[in-house]
């Protein structure tokens, strides 16, 4: 990517992430989240780069998964239990993931983009119906 278009998504990514970090509720938690691959799109307009792709896909997955999770009776429950361990880890992929767009752009970097995004849909999955089973099984961890 683009030197001036990957320092502006790692300064967005920031500001989302310091966002979530202030914000009280889950709600707002995840509105700031959205911020990572709304950027991503607006990368695309300027740049086609697949780790770009990626990154939006599996951001915008995860926050599809917690939206969902908020609006239906099972995971509420579960929300109302774990919710700010799933937050917390939300948060902390999001920071490692604008760590690492911080960075230069190292082609050996790739796996810490690929553990990132892993995790980020970890955490997208622990709120499913069989994610949380998996979660109480001990197999997912947050």
């Amino acid at each position: 990517m683009r030197k001036d278009l990957r320092e502006r998504f790692a300064k967005e990514c920031r500001y989302a992430v310091v966002k979530m970090q202030e914000s009280p509720t889950p709600a707002k938690k995840l509105f700031y989240f959205s911020v990572i691959f709304g950027e991503a799109q607006r990368i695309f307009n300027w740049q086609w780069e697949q780790d770009v792709a990626l990154i939006h896909m599996v951001t915008e997955q995860t926050y599809s998964r917690l939206n969902a999770a908020n609006q239906n009776i099972t995971t509420v429950a579960f929300l109302a239990t774990e919710g700010e361990k799933v937050y917390a880890q939300l948060t902390q992929a999001a920071s490692d993931l604008a760590t690492y767009l911080e960075k230069t752009g190292d082609k050996d970097s790739k796996e810490e983009l690929f553990n990132v995004l892993g995790r980020l849909s970890e955490i997208g999955y622990t709120v499913s119906g069989n994610g949380i089973y998996l979660y109480e099984k001990g197999m997912i961890k947050l």
